[in-house]
């Protein structure tokens, strides 16, 4: 076990929070890049490359993490072709190829030499209840919104492109079908290549906070000199494709919204958009077509009860709203107490769950909710308790006083 070499001052404590803000800030920033964070960003990539010991490479900037995505794809399969159009054996599968293509290696080298080792030596000299107040901090506070956002939409983009030209069957492309399925293939494969940018910004609430406000380089003899290069980016980026040859990077997204619960969240339109048009919606964390929510009106509630997807029928449910879909499906009252802010409860046979309850009720400020309750509940004042993990006689008693 390591020895813990530091320990936090109480003027340093004082400024976790503050530091992880400023980082969640950055991983939310709706910015877009300008020149002058174009060129940080160009010294930036050099520096980083040259500190895992690889050329200079070109680099290019693309206004959204999907253009990227399929730039840094077809890039990579015209490179790996070029470097084989002498080979005559050219019969392997085209997941091997592109496996090759968006091979890991310059990420890895990139990481390691920029990232890797100071975490390490910064981690050696702190502790992990460092750990907990900087970098998990701000990394749940932006995960599902940046970087879970960006991996789906490239995946579901570049899978849906593959479906519609081969027809699903992606397993049997070869080399023989060309440059285009290849790029397509690889595309769906850039995660192999991709760095997070400022949708990382939970590891560099953590190193930086130690760089910069701790200052471990002065009086621990923490090395930072490769990692501000990964910095920079950080701060003026969004994510990137790392290859060899190039390096292709995202500028941050126009619009960027979360729930109160930090999850992606669009009430009437994408929770994320690039200025490119490119766009994710997202119900309360769950993806769902962008016509769900741009048309919320010719949501049908059959939709809702059926879709083969649960998570996005239960966000169909929500958004369409469950007194609707309770309608539709023929809910029946099962007890319904005089006090509307006590509710009604029904049950309903939904296509999974017959006999599923839910309770109606009426809030404080007058609007109506629809809640799943569970089925053993029998009257709406016992519904309503167990929302609240009360019990039933001790709720009626807060409620009428």
């Amino acid at each position: 076990m390591t020895k813990k070499k530091y320990s936090l001052t109480e003027e340093h404590r004082a400024q976790l929070k503050p530091w992880a803000d400023k980082w969640i800030a950055n991983a939310m920033s709706t910015k877009a890049m300008d020149d002058e964070e174009r060129e940080l960003c160009r010294r930036a990539v050099v520096g980083m490359y040259a500190a895992a010991g690889l050329k200079a490479p070109r680099v290019v900037f693309t206004p959204s993490p999907i253009s990227a995505a399929f730039a840094a794809g077809f890039a990579s399969w015209i490179w790996y072709c070029r470097k084989l159009a002498t080979d005559q054996a050219t019969n392997q599968a085209t997941d091997q190829a592109t496996d090759q293509a968006t091979d890991q290696a310059t990420y890895q080298a990139t990481h390691q030499a920029t990232i890797q080792a100071t975490y390490q030596a910064t981690d050696q000299a702190t502790d992990q209840a460092t750990i907990q107040a900087t970098y998990q901090a701000t990394d749940q506070a932006t995960h599902q919104a940046t970087i879970q956002a960006t991996y789906q939409a490239t995946d579901q983009a570049t899978d849906q492109a593959n479906w519609y030209v081969f027809g699903g069957d992606m397993r049997r492309l070869s080399f023989e079908v060309g440059a285009d399925a290849g790029g397509i293939r690889c595309a769906a494969k850039t995660w192999n290549m991709r760095q997070g940018g400022n949708q990382w910004s939970g590891w560099d609430s953590y190193l930086t906070f130690f760089r910069d406000v701790v200052k471990l380089g002065e009086s621990h003899g923490v090395d930072y000199s490769k990692y501000n290069h990964w910095a920079t980016l950080a701060e003026h980026s969004g994510p990137r494709y790392v290859h060899p040859e190039f390096c292709i990077i995202s500028d941050r997204p126009e619009l960027l919204t979360v729930d109160e619960q930090n999850r992606p969240h669009g009430e009437s339109g994408p929770f994320c958009r690039w200025r490119d048009g490119s766009a994710l919606y997202a119900w309360h964390g769950t993806y769902v077509p962008a016509h769900w929510i741009e048309h919320k009106d010719k949501l049908d509630p059959k939709t809702a009860l059926t879709h083969e997807n649960l998570e996005q029928r239960r966000a169909a449910c929500e958004i369409i709203g469950w007194s609707k879909v309770l309608a539709a499906c023929g809910a029946k009252v099962i007890d319904e107490d005089k006090d509307p802010e006590i509710g009604t409860l029904l049950e309903a046979d939904l296509p999974d769950s017959p006999g599923s309850r839910f309770l109606r009720v009426k809030c404080g400020t007058g609007r109506d909710f629809v809640l799943a309750v569970p089925a053993e509940m029998t009257t709406a004042l016992d519904a309503n308790s167990w929302t609240y993990g009360v019990d039933p006689k001790e709720f009626r008693i807060e409620v009428r006083t």
